[in-house]
Formats: C-alpha cells, sequence, structure tokens
C-alpha cells in the first residue's frame, strides 16, 4: 500500500535505532565502553571492602557451639567408650546410678562390624541389673545378630490384684529376679520393613518384697491365686515380629509412624504348667499439624495372653496397665490381666528451640479374655507434658499425669511414645 512503511521494514528500523548509541547532547559525555567497566568494577571493589561479615552476640556463641556439639545426645544417649549409665529399671526404683561401656556410639551404623555393650547399675531402692550384649553387622545381607545376658533383681515390684476390679489400698510389693541368657536377628530386606526373630532362656524368681511401707503379695493375696509365686520356673521363649518404620526421625519423630506386631512362646523347661503365648501390636503416627513445630501423635497398642488347656500364666509376664507408659495418672502396674488395650493421644507444640509442650489424654482397660472388655471399665488418665530434646534426638519429658486416684509426676528418659 503507496505511502505506508510495510513492517518487516519497521521492524528493522526499531532495532537497528535501539542498537544506536543516543547521540551526545548539550552539557552531555559519553564514556567509552571500557571506561564505563572499568568505573563499575571500581565501584565494587569500593563497596565489597566496606562490607564486614555479620558478628554472633556472646549468645549466638555458645547456641551454634551446642548446635555443632550434640552435648544433650552424648551425656544422654552414651558415651563412645566407658560412661555413666543407668539400669532401665521399672518407676519407683529411686535414683539409679551406674556405669556402661560401648565399642560405638549410638547413632553410629557401621556395617560388617562388631559392637561390644556393657551395663551395670543400682538403684537406692536397691534394684539391680548386670547386663552384655555383642552385636554382629555381616556384609552383604541386611542383618544384625545380637547375642546377650543379664541378671536383674527388683525387690520391690507393685502389685493391686487382677483386673480393673483392684483396688488402690490392696497395694503389695513382691521380688522378682531373673537370669536371661539369648540371641536376637533382625532382617531388614528393604527399608522401612524390617523382621526380628528371637530365642532366650529365661530363669525367674519370685518372693516377698522388700517394702517395708506395704505387705507382701503373697501375705495379701493367697499364693493360690498367683500363678508362678514362690515358683522358681524356667522357660525357653521364642518371638518372631515384623515392623513398618516410616518416621521422619525415629529418635524425635514429627511425622510418619511406626506398625509393628510380635508374637512370643513360653515353653516351661521344668514340671510348671506354665505353656502359654503372648501377641503384642504397637501402632505409632504423627501427624505435623501444619507445619513441624506442632505434632498430633497418637498410640493404639494391645497385648494378649493365652495359655494351652490346664496352663496359666505368670502373674509377674501378665500384661500391666500404669506408670510412665500406659495409664500415666495411675501408678506403675496398677491394672494386670491376661489382655490389656491402650490409647494414647498427644499435642505437641514447640515452646523453646529445645523444649516442646504437650497435652496428652489415655485410655485403657485389662480384661480376663478379649470378649470382656467393655466400654463401661474403661480408665481415663490426662495431663501436660513438657519434652526437653537436642537438635536430633529427645532427651527426657516431665509428665504431670492426673486420673481418679490423684496426680502423678513423672520425670522419665524416654519418650511415652
Amino acid at each position: 500500500m503507496r505511502g505506508t512503511t510495510p513492517i518487516p521494514k519497521l521492524i528493522a528500523a526499531l532495532i537497528l535505532a535501539a542498537a544506536i548509541p543516543p547521540a551526545a547532547g548539550a552539557g552531555q559525555a559519553t564514556d567509552p565502553p571500557e571506561t564505563r567497566a572499568l568505573a563499575l568494577a571500581a565501584e565494587r571493589d569500593a563497596k565489597s571492602a566496606t562490607v564486614t561479615t555479620p558478628k554472633r552476640t556472646s549468645i549466638e556463641e555458645k547456641l551454634y557451639w551446642y548446635d555443632n556439639q550434640h552435648l544433650l545426645d552424648k551425656v544422654f544417649a552414651g558415651w563412645h567408650g566407658l560412661h555413666l549409665a543407668g539400669g532401665d529399671f521399672p518407676a519407683g526404683a529411686g535414683t539409679k546410678y551406674g556405669i556402661g561401656y560401648d565399642t560405638a556410639s549410638p547413632d553410629a551404623v557401621h556395617p560388617n562390624r562388631i559392637d561390644v555393650s556393657a551395663r551395670a547399675a543400682r538403684s537406692t531402692m536397691g534394684y539391680t541389673r548386670v547386663s552384655g550384649s555383642v552385636a554382629v553387622r555381616p556384609v552383604p545381607a541386611p542383618i544384625e545378630i545380637n547375642v546377650g545376658a543379664q541378671k536383674y533383681e527388683f525387690p520391690q515390684e507393685d502389685f493391686f490384684g487382677f483386673g480393673v476390679s483392684s483396688r488402690q489400698s490392696n497395694r503389695t510389693d513382691y521380688l522378682l529376679r531373673s537370669t536371661e541368657v539369648g540371641a536376637d536377628l533382625r532382617w531388614t530386606p528393604r527399608r522401612p520393613l524390617a523382621f526380628t526373630a528371637g530365642v532366650w532362656r529365661l530363669r525367674p524368681e519370685t518372693g516377698d518384697g522388700t517394702d517395708s511401707r506395704f505387705p507382701s503379695s503373697a501375705d495379701l493375696f493367697d499364693a493360690a491365686t498367683l500363678p508362678g509365686y514362690g515358683v522358681d520356673a524356667e522357660f525357653v521363649r521364642t518371638d518372631v515380629g515384623a515392623s513398618i518404620d516410616l518416621r521422619d526421625n525415629p529418635a524425635h519423630p514429627h511425622a510418619g509412624g511406626r506398625y509393628g506386631v510380635r508374637f512370643a512362646s513360653y515353653q516351661p523347661q521344668d514340671s510348671s504348667a506354665f505353656d502359654f503365648r503372648r501377641l503384642e501390636i504397637d501402632l505409632q503416627h504423627y501427624l505435623p499439624i501444619p507445619n513441624r513445630y506442632r505434632t498430633l501423635a497418637f498410640r493404639a497398642s494391645a497385648v494378649f495372653t493365652d495359655s494351652s488347656a490346664g496352663n496359666e500364666v505368670p502373674f509377674y509376664y501378665l500384661p500391666t496397665l500404669g506408670g510412665a507408659q500406659a495409664l500415666r495418672g495411675f501408678r506403675e502396674f496398677r491394672f494386670r490381666d491376661r489382655d490389656s488395650v491402650i490409647v494414647s493421644a498427644e499435642y505437641r507444640w514447640e515452646a523453646w528451640w529445645m523444649l516442646d509442650g504437650a497435652f496428652f489424654v489415655d485410655v485403657g482397660e485389662v480384661a480376663p479374655s478379649r470378649r470382656d472388655f467393655t466400654l463401661s471399665n474403661v480408665e481415663t488418665s490426662y495431663g501436660v507434658g513438657f519434652r526437653l530434646h537436642s537438635n536430633k534426638a529427645f532427651v527426657s519429658r516431665l509428665d504431670l499425669a492426673f486420673s481418679r486416684e490423684g496426680f502423678i509426676p513423672l520425670l522419665r528418659f524416654e519418650h511415652a511414645f
């Protein structure tokens, strides 16, 4: 069309105009490209010379040192070599003290090696435990073999009677000691799946308790109604188990879960009629809401026992509820029977960088058989807790628990779940 510039020619003209630098006007000077580049480089050098690296405050320096030393992890998880150690005693054992020895730090994972572990501990209430184990991790098989032995004596174990009708006023105590030798096998064909198996020889003994505040269990309860009391029994326990572990951090989980089952058979090696079996189911799940600073934690656990015709389950091997791990508002071993079920829920939040708060509720029941469970017999406890932790792992907790039987403070060095 005459009088109109074609579009391609117009585009070419615009590109050419953009490529040609504008002419210097009045009062303007145009530097050569080389001069402009040198000026920019000099300006950058001058600015970098005036920038200083930010300095940490004294508090920030201490926190930085702590983050890189993992001091709490070492103190509570155990040092490499000789270190202080407890005896993993039940609640109520008093102040614990002892020594331990480990050839590897607890968080070390080294294939194709042998690790040795040993413990010797005592408490102010007379509880004692001596144990040792050797773990072998051969390559290339994804397995771990652990051979161990232990001898312990618990002189003040509580017993209140059987079932939900047991009374707090009937608190008694008894002595439980045992010598145990055996081996466990753990096979992890593919994470997060793991299988376990074990064979152990057990020699439990019972007798009168040493707590002068309460009568011995055989004094208040007829020894004939306490299966296994005063009998020096001997068992071979064989067990198998499987688990799926999807937790983001098993030492201090915020998401995922662990779901496991374990079956054990107790075969008497003497004339005692204590042939029985035990099934344990443990389900844990952690749900972050809406971020990792707040978590809903859930646990459902059940233990079922069953004996052959004409046989009994020794009362000290029956499942229990109460104490630091289940039904926290009741004393340790408060409820005892052949079967138990417990459901727990916690709302956890990060109150400080090394301290978590928690609200919790536990609901549980024991029964002589599975068909005897009923909602009318359910026991409940609830409370608030505080959990100390490092960057990587849980360290300790203080739970303030309440139930129909009162208030119980619990200071423990392991997670409730």
